[in-house]
């Protein structure tokens, strides 16, 4: 009679997108096991689609996992993974739903092997006491990302970084200007607050890419560093997902930047930017 309910609630969830688990005792942590279907994929719009996801339970917690790509499928990164499937004691046989609300946000309904749904937190669990408030904001996780990236502020050199040291970065910075300037291919793209997240490239580039995933070397046109970033493609579409943040923080991007990728190599680009501030103040002058 479980059973019956279990997948009943099944069947009305399937009338949304959705895809579900079974959590044996084998490893849970294999790449299979957090492989996300195919056909579930390529339902989700380019407007939805993130290479961050949001899973809540029915108690209000919530996780988020990264996700990438090999060359069959995407998949749930191991540390947000790892941590849901711990948190809620998963292994026993359980059949866990995953109902796409939008915006790779999920949410989540567990049944017991007796066909019982869980609607309270695992009792080991140190958020067995947890308000559904706190899981409302942990659901919001990524968008505050979204917005304290936007608050990057600019860094300055430093004395102690004259002398030898800048002397050798102004001549990389000469190189890379060398580099860029003899009609390499080239994009350019204002950032947004989705965009310090991950960054999609626009679709008239891809002739220029390979539509597979595939890790490019990013360069500061400065000689400031250098960044390795994932790109995944989804629905034909080239985005630039893990290390991207990284470089973001780093380099460092905020909102409002003018960005130029100029591609150097086959897998390499040079990224030189406009800061926004710069940007109003010419126009003023």
């Amino acid at each position: 009679m479980g059973w019956n309910r279990g997948f009943g609630r099944v069947k009305e969830e399937r009338k949304s997108s959705s895809f579900f688990k079974i959590f044996h005792s084998a490893d849970l942590s294999s790449e299979s096991m957090r492989g996300i279907p195919y056909d579930f994929m390529k339902n989700v719009s380019k407007e939805d689609f993130s290479c961050k996801m949001v899973i809540r339970t029915k108690w209000g917690r919530s996780w988020e996992v990264d996700i990438s790509m090999n060359p069959r499928f995407y998949y749930m990164e191991k540390s947000g993974w790892n941590q849901f499937v711990s948190d809620n004691a998963l292994g026993s046989n359980e059949f866990v739903t995953f109902t796409h609300k939008g915006l790779m946000r999920f949410n989540v309904n567990i049944y017991g092997k007796n066909g019982k749904e869980i609607v309270l937190p695992h009792a080991t669990t140190p958020f067995s006491g947890i308000k559904n408030e706190e899981g409302e904001r942990s659901y919001k996780d990524v968008k505050k990302e979204d917005e304290s990236m936007g608050g990057v502020g600019h860094v300055e050199i430093g004395e102690s970084s004259r002398g030898a040291a800048l002397r050798k970065k102004k001549a990389e910075k000469h190189k890379r200007r060398k580099k860029v300037k003899y009609g390499v291919p080239r994009f350019k793209i204002t950032i947004t607050k989705s965009y310090l997240k991950s960054l999609p490239i626009p679709t008239f580039f891809d002739k220029y890419l390979k539509s597979e995933s595939k890790v490019y070397k990013i360069h500061h046109s400065e000689g400031d560093g250098s960044w390795e970033v994932l790109s995944l493609v989804h629905q034909a579409h080239i985005v630039l997902s893990r290390g991207w943040i990284k470089l973001a923080r780093e380099y460092p991007l905020a909102v409002g930047d003018r960005c130029t990728f100029h591609l150097v190599k086959p897998t390499e680009f040079v990224l030189t930017s406009k800061k926004a501030k710069a940007i109003e103040i010419s126009i003023s002058d």
